[in-house]
This record gives structure tokens, sequence and C-alpha cells, in this order.
């Protein structure tokens, strides 16, 4: 799906000023996604709380899904056109290659700060991403360990300064980018709080401001008559299996 598509679906939600700033992306896509939310804010003469209530609008969790978004739905437009592998091959795909990088990855540092610490601390920034750590959560309590799943932004920052270098953290994002939760990636950076990052393939700010990250794939396909473009996480769900089920063979060992 194009940006224009997705406008036009919301079209009756959209104000003067949301019609404005996406007058503005859809002329300027490409400098769009180098922008900062201030600076698009800027640029269309507008505050940064206009252009978030703008991409929420549109159905984002916020400006930095947005951005993800135009950076891939033009080329996998093209690439479902010309693609001839239907949906159950890219579900397929999905998995396989995120099992496969999980097979060559080393978790043993990451079993390693489970095993040491006291509460593992989990925050997704969406619902399907939720789904998958309370999982995660389900399966290691089976192996005796602590973990706590914080069910929104609020909770987390309630419990910021409760958590403590003996304890970890477990972040899980599609893009990376959440803008509203950099600041608190950046306050475990600081307080030498150990963290994992588990975000789609790609360079991102979790990524970099992580102490270990991990990658899963979730292609997009071209799904109904009006060939509307979906997204699955379903190889997030398999990641996550495969990281408490090596713990779990982890904390036997140990």
């Amino acid at each position: 799906m194009k940006l224009e598509q997705l406008i036009h679906q919301h079209m009756e939600e959209l104000g003067d000023l949301d019609k404005e700033i996406l007058h503005f992306m859809l002329a300027n896509p490409d400098k769009v996604q180098a922008l900062g939310i201030m600076d698009l804010a800027d640029l269309v003469h507008a505050s940064k709380s206009s252009v978030l209530r703008t991409t929420k609008k549109l159905g984002f969790s916020g400006y930095s899904e947005l951005k993800y978004f135009l950076r891939h739905s033009e080329a996998n437009n093209e690439a479902s056109i010309s693609d001839e592998r239907n949906i159950f091959e890219k579900q397929t795909d999905d998995i396989k290659r995120t099992l496969e990088y999980m097979h060559s990855v080393n978790l043993e540092p990451i079993n390693e700060m489970f095993e040491q610490s006291e509460i593992i601390y989990c925050f997704a920034t969406g619902f399907s991403q939720k789904n998958a750590i309370d999982e995660f959560y389900k399966m290691m309590l089976s192996v005796d360990k602590r973990v706590l799943v914080l069910p929104n932004k609020t909770e987390l920052d309630m419990v910021m300064p409760m958590i403590t270098k003996k304890d970890c953290v477990v972040m899980v994002s599609l893009s990376g980018e959440t803008d509203e939760v950099k600041e608190n990636l950046t306050t475990f950076e600081m307080r030498k709080i150990p963290v994992l990052a588990v975000t789609a393939v790609g360079d991102n700010y979790f990524a970099r401001h992580s102490t270990y990250h991990l990658n899963y794939y979730c292609d997009y396909f071209v799904v109904g008559k009006r060939m509307i473009q979906g997204q699955s996480l379903i190889a997030l769900n398999c990641l996550m299996d495969y990281l408490s089920r090596s713990y779990g063979v982890y904390a036997i060992k140990e």
C-alpha cells in the first residue's frame, strides 16, 4: 500500500492541517525519510504534536513507524507487482530466514544476561509485538525465571527508577525507531543496564543503543481485491519462542 491509499482511506478523519502535512510528505517522500519529527514540524509550520496526531490518524503508532512505512512501501509495492511468489511462500520465507539467523547467532551472552538478572523487564512498542512477549513471559516462567511485562509507556516510565544493573530489559519493536521510547533507551545506556533489542531487520536506533540486538524478518505481501499491503510478525513469535527455548537449554546445563 502507498501513502496515497492510506490517506484516501482516512480522508474523513483528516483536518486542513493534517492535509497540509501530508501534502508535504507526498511531495517530498525521500526528504521526509531523513527528517526528524521536529524538523518536519518546522518545515510545515506545525507543532510536533500536530505531526504526531496526523500520523496516528493514518493508523501508525508514531512518526517513526510512518517513516519506516515510507522507506519500505515503494520498493515492496514494485516487488509485489513483479514477484510471483504467493503469500504463503512469503510466510515460509519470513520464518525460515529468521530461524536460520537465530541458528547463526551466539546466544550465550544473552542467556548469561538472563541467568544473572533478578528480573527481566519486557516492553513492546505495539499490540502484535506485545503478543510475542506475552508468550515469551509464559515460557520463561516455566523455567523459573522472573519476568515482568510492562503493558504501556506509562508503566515503563513508572518502573524506570526500580530497574537496576542486576536486572535486564527486553525491548521489542518493528522499526526500532519509536520516538517516545528513545529516551528510555538512552537512560538504560547511561545507567549501564543491559538491554536486548528485538526489531525487524535493518539499522535502527534500538539496535544502536542496546547491549544486544536480534533481528526478525517480516516481508510485505499483497492481499484482497483492493491489493492491500499486509505485514505479519509471525517470525517475531518464532524468534521469541526460540530465545526462550535456548535459555531453557542453557538453564539445564547450569
